[in-house]
């Protein structure tokens, strides 16, 4: 009994060790291998990423935006001031692990930003207050990426992938805004490597 109580505790070791070396061994990377890694057209601009509604949700807040004195507010900022706007943010999930590994973002972590109008009118009528994610009025994203094929130095680079003919849709790709802009602000204000953790829970609890 006990020699094999002995070899069922030697064998639950070796099986256990197995496994831990399997999950490292296949632990998902933020690189060039990655399904889900920053993807550029020959020009440069970045892809529209594709799928991003499966990645990690990281947060969601209704018409943020900057205060007065900070940088000019590009177009699609200006027009979160005037109609305030459901903005839900996703993280890729590779850098989602390295963040709650390591409590920092990886090269090729991409943030995306899918904009809706708020809507507080439904067909059935059935509301009697409160708004709810309407239409899809824009998309956007920022990328870390110290190896930019645009040849800019810094490694963070937001761009707008709302199709302005039609802002239903999204353009197949874009070019990053400069870094006056919105790069300067985000390394100012963000509370951690240019990102608003600040703004998104799921990130926030990370680093309480």
């Amino acid at each position: 009994m006990i020699g094999d109580s002995k070899r069922a505790w030697y064998r639950s070791g070796v099986f256990a060790g197995l496994a831990t070396s399997a999950c490292i061994a296949f632990a998902p990377q933020v690189d060039g291998q990655s399904g889900t890694a920053p993807q550029y057209a020959p020009n440069g601009e970045l892809l529209a990423p594709v799928g991003f509604e499966t990645w990690v949700f990281v947060g969601s807040n209704l018409g943020l935006a900057y205060k007065q004195g900070l940088p000019a507010m590009t177009a699609s900022e200006s027009a979160r001031a005037d109609q305030p706007r459901f903005h839900n943010v996703y993280i890729n999930p590779e850098a989602y692990a390295h963040f709650l590994a390591t409590r920092n973002f990886p090269e090729r972590t991409v943030l995306v930003m899918e904009n809706f109008a708020a809507a507080d009118k439904e067909p059935k009528g059935i509301l009697a207050n409160g708004a709810f994610n309407g239409e899809r009025v824009g998309l956007e994203a920022a990328v870390k990426n110290s190896s930019r094929p645009d040849g800019q130095p810094t490694p963070w680079a937001y761009y707008v992938l709302t199709d302005p003919a039609d802002p239903s849709k999204v353009k197949a790709s874009a070019s990053a805004f400069p870094d006056q802009a919105c790069e300067g602000c985000h390394r100012q204000h963000a509370s951690m490597d240019n990102v608003w953790v600040q703004f998104y829970p799921t990130l926030r609890k990370l680093i309480k």
